[in-house]
């Protein structure tokens, strides 16, 4: 699995920022091993004092997840985004096994 991250607007403190992102998404890769693609994208609006994070998804090369948070702190807008991708993938995941589940219910001689 890739994982992009982009900064916009970055300043001097943003490394730090950029490497817990990182870590951040190795931990959603571990949970959803047929994740093939994550991006995420932080920007900071200095003016408001406030950041965006967006995460997008790819899972086996459809796009399965557009997550958008805001936040005065960077660690939780990460935190955030991250989590609403998490509870996104996990539905995403349920209803894939639901569908083959009725698949095979349809096909059994029972039926």
């Amino acid at each position: 699995m890739s994982i992009e991250i982009t900064m916009r607007h970055s300043d001097v403190r943003i490394e730090a920022l950029k490497a817990y992102a990182e870590q951040r998404m190795e931990q959603l890769k571990a949970k959803f091993p047929k994740v093939t693609k994550v991006a995420l994208v932080i920007d900071v609006d200095i003016k408001k004092h406030m950041y965006m994070a967006e995460v997008v998804a790819n899972r086996l090369g459809e796009v399965a997840v557009g997550a958008k948070e805001f936040s005065a702190s960077g660690k939780s807008v990460i935190d955030a985004a991250a989590a609403r991708a998490e509870r996104q993938l996990l539905r995403m995941r349920v209803k894939a096994r639901k569908g083959k589940v009725r698949e095979q219910r349809a096909a059994s001689e029972k039926n």
